[in-house]
């Protein structure tokens, strides 16, 4: 028996500690990253709540056409450069070391995009023909190698009889000056998209969306998620051609690092545990000690018979 409550003794012991240890508070403050310091590119409060990065939609807003950036090629242009043309367009923010949701986003949209490619019901829609595909790099550091490796890989995903037109009408873009956010940041705010930088773990938290353009830049649709089905793309599409506002459509998926110490719920938990498990070792070493002394007291009637 005393072996058998040892070892539930040691079992819970290390529960506790791992409970404990589960939590940051727990941490020494030398393996705890310590509050980030103010930074130009943290663009949204740091408070680690996913519940801040999200989309404030803005139909109707218009992007800022002076905006200044530079291509995959590394030309110099301005949002209204790559708009001219009279064609509606798909505004995307993305980064290529993220490390989930925008490769899903994208891949989701390449899928999309053979999809609407062939003609239905008359209409044929590809990119670089009948729209523009803008996606924004929000790592103002990206360098051009990184960004043309990101666009070729989308591209080559694609049928190869729509590659050429599409990397002409998929126009991936980086800050103009390396480091500087800023015009990242105007147009991100223009249509409500709020993203933030996190040091610790080198990561941009954004959601993800498709923001569907009229031809003069004014928002017309969003749509969540990642994956589209060719009838939306096809609706968002046209009607931003049209300039016809359309109501939202799929559910926002947000890519960021949860700090549990954030949430005051999940802290309020953590230690609940904690006592709890605190609580069944106190428990199980007072059953124990209750058993110890009622055998102990047997022990004498026992003898005398």
């Amino acid at each position: 028996m005393r072996r058998n409550a040892a070892l539930i003794f040691a079992a819970l012991a290390a529960f506790g500690s791992h409970l404990a240890g589960a939590h940051p508070d727990s941490q020494p403050a030398s393996n705890r990253p310590d509050n980030p310091p103010p930074d130009d590119r943290a663009l949204t409060a740091p408070n680690w709540k996913g519940d801040q990065i999200t989309v404030a939609e803005k139909l109707g807003a218009q992007i800022p056409l002076d905006a200044r950036f530079r291509t995959a090629d590394g030309a110099h242009v301005t949002l209204g450069e790559v708009m001219q043309g009279g064609l509606p367009a798909i505004l995307t923010f993305n980064y290529s070391d993220c490390p989930m949701l925008c490769s899903l986003q994208l891949n989701g949209l390449s899928t999309a995009l053979p999809q609407i490619a062939d003609v239905s019901n008359g209409v044929m829609l590809r990119p670089g023909a009948q729209f523009k595909i803008i996606t924004i790099d929000l790592e103002p550091g990206e360098s051009l190698e990184k960004i043309q490796k990101m666009r070729d890989k989308y591209i080559a995903r694609l049928p190869e009889n729509q590659r050429e037109s599409a990397k002409a009408g998929w126009t991936f873009l980086v800050a103009e000056n390396p480091g500087d956010g800023t015009q990242i940041h105007r147009v991100a705010a223009s249509v409500g998209f709020s993203y933030m930088y996190i040091p610790e773990r080198a990561e941009w938290a954004h959601p993800a969306a498709l923001i569907f353009l009229a031809s003069s830049g004014v928002v017309t649709r969003y749509v969540y998620g990642i994956e589209f089905s060719a009838p939306v793309m096809r609706e968002s599409i046209i009607k931003a051609g049209t300039h016809e506002p359309a109501s939202t459509v799929g559910f926002l998926n947000r890519c960021y690092h949860y700090d549990p110490d954030a949430n005051s719920h999940a802290h309020a938990g953590m230690l609940a545990l904690r006592f709890g498990a605190g609580g069944m070792i106190l428990l199980l070493l007072s059953g124990f000690g209750l058993a110890t002394f009622l055998k102990k007291q047997r022990r004498p009637e026992v003898s005398e018979s």
